[in-house]
């Protein structure tokens, strides 16, 4: 297989053994503060890889601006509500479900440019979108049984409305370190995106100790108290960061992002033989086809 393929398996692998951690380490560590070991760990790890691509590509520190700025503490509050609402979302559904619903991204990015962006629509997208909708009705469904009543009582439950809101700040996260990447005039993409992952992820770690300080000091505590974890959580946060922006670098967008599905697969062998949790017939089906219209979508940009 070509280099950016192994790359890009790593880069899921890891982002989904960091999730992985952070589901695990919540009942310790709280919902906010298993979100904040991401942030808060994978700073000497992303800046170790940020100044390693400065020494070894003998490029300069990009000239930061307003609009870099913005758009890196959109994406990053965007992404610090999303990983609050994606372990909180453990509490309801098993691991490879709260992980699918994160995958929703793609179809909500896709759909709001459809609407406010007016990008032309084709018929393979919206079977797309009508694949995605039905995959998220049978993943919202608290059993097998399937009925209208169900599915009504399922597309208002907390766990439904926290995941499609997940899904949702992760979509807005992605765009807003794309606008952030893009804005900086200096270096190639690889230094940009590093740039951006290293200085963002100082912020975003600010902002989670902060809130910890000042509403939860017991998580705050155990953020510390339990650092092994933390440092697992933070290495493997920056490795996925790390191998996506070096695939982004060496092949063109959606095949990256159509092969970054495998982490679907990884969360089914997680959720079945480190969680032990049970997959139900309906979830599987959902996983399946939310797997198949993402691809639809990606394959059709």
């Amino acid at each position: 297989m070509q280099l950016w393929i192994w790359i890009t398996l790593l880069a899921a692998t890891s982002q989904n053994i960091r999730t992985a951690i952070q589901s695990h380490m919540k009942d310790s560590l709280g919902d906010y503060g298993a979100s904040a070991i991401r942030f808060i760990y994978a700073i000497p790890f992303a800046w170790i890889w940020f100044l390693c691509i400065i020494r070894f590509t003998d490029q300069p520190f990009p000239n930061l601006n307003i609009e870099f700025l913005f758009w890196l503490s959109v994406g990053g509050l965007a992404q610090i509500i999303f990983t609050v609402l994606l372990v909180k979302l453990f509490s309801f559904k098993n691991f490879v479900v709260g992980v699918a619903f994160s995958k929703t991204e793609v179809l909500l990015a896709a759909l709001i440019e459809a609407i406010f962006l007016s990008v032309a629509v084709n018929l393979q997208f919206g079977f797309a979108i009508f694949v995605g909708t039905i995959a998220v009705i049978m993943l919202s469904l608290r059993g097998n049984f399937v009925s209208l009543i169900e599915i009504k009582i399922s597309l208002r439950s907390r766990s439904t409305i926290i995941g499609l809101l997940a899904g949702f700040t992760l979509s807005i996260s992605v765009v807003a370190f794309r606008a952030a990447i893009n804005s900086l005039d200096d270096g190639d993409f690889l230094l940009r995106a590093s740039a951006t992952g290293a200085i963002g992820v100082v912020g975003q770690a600010f902002v989670m100790l902060i809130y910890l300080a000042l509403k939860r000091k017991d998580e705050l505590r155990a953020v510390f108290r339990l650092w092994k974890f933390g440092i697992a959580a933070g290495l493997f946060a920056a490795i996925a960061t790390a191998a996506w922006f070096i695939a982004f670098a060496l092949h063109t967008a959606a095949p990256v992002r159509a092969i970054g599905q495998f982490e679907l697969l990884i969360s089914i062998g997680i959720t079945l033989f480190i969680f032990r949790q049970k997959i139900s017939k309906v979830e599987l089906v959902g996983i399946v086809l939310l797997a198949t219209s993402i691809l639809l979508v990606i394959l059709n940009s």
